[in-house]
């Protein structure tokens, strides 16, 4: 793709001295001057029709959709409802479906500082990667159409017209402070470029996945085993946030309140099902009954139950008339029961028939929704099944469940829906390069959450099938979530609480476009799916994704020697996570690499399903490969892996081994039996036979 590179300071053309090449452009001041900026721009042929922009976690197909002004949490008004509702969002840094616009971020704004464009006409690539910033300042990113042509301009330091602040663009230049510099001062802008032909989208999402792994790097270091904080975990689920009284894991300590799916009602269980000591077996067949109990006659599972009484998804904006259902959640907690029911199999336990009934009847919904009425939607209204608010990728989970379904009923019916719908999401998702509808509080802005559902989904039919078809989507399902991993180690504020841990930002995954901050783990899953596509294809880069993102949530874990404090003062409980991981200033510049507020439930459910699925040491000795996620050090001796702990704490390892013949077999929906625990005391180095009994 032709583009046409310039650049620019402030200032007369003596005051500055500008030193080229293709890589970077740096500039050097001649004269002192204490609000100096500079910039690099490049100019795109870029009808507004045929291309596609995307920015990794900050913008997909350009943000072009129909925006709202709503103050949080945004909901639909009732004119807005029906099956065939527009994409829609709040007002986030866009650019406009049609007719000149712009939109100014930096690069706190994105997971990858990394600008991709793709003229679908032309079939033809550009791709424009660059650093966080420079002199301690983010550098700011800047689209301008301006009729079919297309400007990226790079700032140091970033000087926005509009600030997305909470939920609202408004002017806000106290946010970008100015530059000083003095004469002989250097300003480096690195700017690596990327031309290509480009098939499709997903050829645009390969690409970035493949050069992602080639420019961004990040050092992972060891501060929290997961073990340690799996102890942590689940003594604080049975002393905070088990309701005796309701039997039931409440997403908030003193209340009973339950969500199903998406924040982790039905999903923590699953982890205390495969880890959790006597007191959690317990507390979950109470949990059974609390499921089966608030599923309506249609077969759906109610979205809010608080202190015993349904509450709707509207946040109380709708009328309770609708019975509104976020679906994800339904899709999310069918598939969970299904590995529930697979794990208690797998330990020869015995399975409460109204569980397996429960489980059924949910798959059946799923199958009477989409057989009516060719979709999912995001909204559905939980007594009659009925399409409130459509389109999204919300239920991206379902054909997961339903590929569950059949393998745990035998019933081909579940297996053949979840193709179709698996088709329909491929086509409407994935080769567009966006989906949306996993939060049920963003409107349908641009998300991650059901991106990772749809890679689970995708992985569940191909290990249902064992077909090129699912693998090809899961590769490209793959490569799109990855846009929105950080995939570097962000520069923190050295005076901010992560600064001061620390903290590591690669790994981290940003949420969605409205509520713009990275988090700690996929919400909610594990990143298993990663695990099971490099196994399927062997491409060591799928692993690197699932190292990256599994290691990275104990760092932002409180824990006695080391507690996060919220910027109100209190202390959160050992164990506990908040889920702001703020790279970005929409919540102040004051608040960037800060925990804002108190303890958030799903992070801690992710943390959990990550060790209950994840190998804290992956090792495949025929090729050498050797993947290290939990918070320990490892590497080979001759045939001896030798596992290190350099924490405070004594580490309880999962080691799992694979050789070329293992490594055919599928995992399923459980795979527990095939990790072996490997205990290391703090400090210690402990060495293990490398030889298949260590599986």
């Amino acid at each position: 793709m032709h583009y046409q590179k310039s650049h620019g300071a402030s200032g007369a053309k003596k005051d500055t001295r500008v030193l080229l090449s293709s890589d970077e452009t740096r500039f050097i001041a001649c004269t002192d001057s204490d609000d100096q900026s500079y910039w690099v721009q490049f100019t795109l042929y870029a009808p507004i029709a045929d291309t596609h922009i995307m920015i990794p976690a900050c913008a997909y197909n350009g943000n072009r959709f129909y925006a709202v002004k709503r103050k949080y949490p945004p909901m639909f008004l009732e004119e807005e409802l029906g099956e065939n509702t527009p994409i829609t969002i709040s007002d986030i840094p866009r650019l406009s479906p049609e007719g000149d616009s712009f939109m100014d971020v930096t690069t706190g704004d994105m997971a990858a500082p990394c600008v991709c464009v793709m003229n679908r006409a032309a079939k033809k690539a550009f791709m424009l990667f660059f650093t966080q910033g420079c002199h301690g300042l983010n550098h700011g990113v800047t689209l301008e159409q301006d009729g079919d042509m297309l400007r990226i301009i790079l700032r140091a330091p970033a000087k926005r017209r509009l600030v997305y602040r909470g939920n609202t663009l408004a002017p806000h230049p106290e946010m970008d402070p100015t530059l000083s510099v003095r004469t002989g001062d250097e300003t480096s802008i690195h700017h690596r470029i990327f031309t290509f032909d480009c098939e499709d989208v997903p050829a645009l999402y390969r690409a970035f996945f493949e050069k992602r792994a080639l420019l961004y790097h990040s050092h992972a270091h060891a501060s929290l085993p997961f073990s340690a904080h799996w102890d942590m975990a689940e003594t604080l689920l049975n002393t905070r946030y088990f309701s005796r009284e309701f039997g039931v894991y409440s997403e908030e300590s003193g209340i009973a309140k339950w969500q199903s799916g998406w924040i982790g009602g039905g999903m923590d269980i699953y982890a205390l099902l495969c880890e959790g000591t006597e007191e959690s077996q317990e507390n979950i067949r109470r949990v059974y009954d609390h499921i089966t109990k608030y599923q309506s006659s249609f077969g759906l599972y109610y979205g809010i139950v608080r202190n015993g009484v349904i509450e709707d998804d509207s946040f109380g904006l709708l009328d309770k008339k609708y019975s509104l259902l976020l679906i994800r959640k339904h899709a999310d907690l069918t598939y969970f029961l299904f590995k529930h029911i697979a794990a208690l199999k797998l330990c020869e336990t015995s399975i409460p028939d109204a569980l397996l009934n429960s489980a059924v009847r949910a798959a059946d919904a799923l199958v009477k929704i989409w057989k009516k009425h060719g979709q999912l939607g995001q909204f559905v209204n939980a007594e009659t099944g009925e399409i409130v608010v459509g389109g999204s990728a919300s239920g991206a989970m379902a054909p997961a469940a339903l590929c569950a379904a059949a393998v745990i009923t035998g019933k081909e019916q579940y297996a053949e829906c979840a193709r179709e719908i698996g088709r329909f999401f491929y086509r409407t998702a994935t080769l567009e390069g966006l989906t949306t509808g996993g939060p049920g509080e963003a409107l349908q802005a641009p998300d991650s959450e059901s991106c990772a559902a749809l890679l689970e989904s995708y992985m569940a039919l191909y290990e249902y099938d064992l077909s090129q078809e699912w693998l090809d989507a899961a590769c490209a399902g793959a490569h799109q979530l990855a846009s929105w991993v950080v995939s570097y180690d962000f520069v923190f504020p050295k005076d901010s609480r992560f600064g001061k841990r620390g903290v590591r930002a690669a790994g981290s995954v940003w949420a969605n476009l409205q509520n713009k901050h990275s988090a700690p783990g996929l919400c909610t899953v594990s990143p298993s799916a990663f695990f099971k596509l490099y196994r399927a294809t062997g491409d060591e880069r799928y692993l690197t994704v699932m190292q990256q993102i599994a290691h990275f949530i104990p760092q932002v874990a409180s824990a006695p020697e080391n507690p996060v404090y919220t910027n109100h003062g209190p202390v959160l409980a050992p164990g506990e996570i908040c889920e702001r991981v703020n790279t970005s200033d929409w919540e102040g510049t004051n608040n960037i690499g800060d925990s804002i507020f108190g303890p958030s439930y799903w992070p801690l459910c992710s943390m959990m399903l990550t060790w209950a699925e994840i190998p804290g040491i992956y090792v495949m000795p025929e090729r050498g490969i050797l993947c290290v996620s939990d918070h320990v050090n490892a590497w080979f001796e001759n045939d001896t892996l030798v596992i290190e702990n350099p924490t405070i704490y004594p580490a309880r390892v999962k080691v799992f081994v694979d050789d070329s013949l293992s490594i055919t077999q599928s995992l399923g929906l459980c795979w527990k039996e095939k990790f072996r625990l490997v205990s290391v005391n703090a400090g210690e180095c402990v060495r293990i036979p490398l030889s298949n009994d260590i599986a």
